[in-house]
């Protein structure tokens, strides 16, 4: 191990999780574990809510909506039939204005939005509470991110399991297990699994991000999967 560099335990993420830049807006529903997000689907289905209330209620800590054909209307109705006391662990790809009217939580800008905008319009959101989030691919682009993104999602780490073809750069997690980042809280992306998790053990990412994985199950297997993923987190150790 490289001198100076300190492998942090579970029990000690908490107190690691205090950052200047307020980066813990972060809603946890497990206090021992590192973030855990959520993306929905791409396109909507009829037991959808079911699932994404399950999995807000088992060890999911905030959900992106990711919606990229969606009209405002229909993200707006979705809005309005998950219970209200969940939406601040919502964040919203588009139709952002509709954060607002509901308490939505967060806002995420994709990669081309976030090279797009300045500080005065991060800071506008800023102020607001909102959580910000956006997406990188290019790991030499970090340090220059506005610290004032609460996270970043890094991707793809592996191979996706929802997108055919969509494969590992495998030189991010081998330089995650190099360097830091301490300004920025870098979520780890693409083909997360249980199994797939026990390679992020001695990584400095912060946290993860799961999409094909969490969905088309029912209640009952959801809560197994639940159980699976948190099984996983509690075997590795992060670097702060």
């Amino acid at each position: 191990m490289e001198e100076g560099r300190k492998i942090i335990k579970k029990e000690e993420l908490r107190e690691a999780e205090v950052r200047e830049n307020d980066s813990y807006l972060i809603p946890h529903t497990s206090y021992l574990l590192p973030p855990t997000i959520g993306l929905t689907k791409e396109s909507f289905y009829d037991s959808e809510v079911d699932q994404i209330v399950c999995w807000l209620n088992n060890g999911i800590d905030i959900i992106h909506l990711r919606k990229p054909n969606a009209t405002e209307e229909e993200i707006k109705n979705l809005l309005e039939v998950i219970p209200s006391h969940f939406h601040s662990r919502i964040t919203l790809h588009q139709h952002y204005t509709l954060s607002e009217k509901y308490n939505v939580g967060g806002i995420h800008f994709k990669e081309f939005q976030r090279k797009e905008l300045n500080t005065a319009t991060l800071k506008v959101w800023k102020k607001k509470g909102l959580r910000l989030s956006s997406s990188v691919h290019h790991m030499d682009e970090i340090p220059e991110i506005p610290t004032l993104f609460n996270y970043l999602f890094l991707s793809p780490v592996f191979d996706s399991t929802s997108k055919i073809g969509y494969n590992s750069n495998k030189e991010i997690l081998k330089r995650m297990k190099k360097e830091r980042f301490p300004h920025h809280q870098i979520i780890a992306l693409g083909g997360i699994t249980p199994k797939t998790l026990s390679e992020l053990d001695g990584s400095s990412f912060t946290g993860v991000a799961i999409l094909g994985y969490l969905w088309n199950a029912s209640s009952e297997e959801i809560k197994n999967k639940a159980f699976e993923l948190q099984s996983s987190w509690k075997t590795l150790d992060l670097m702060p």
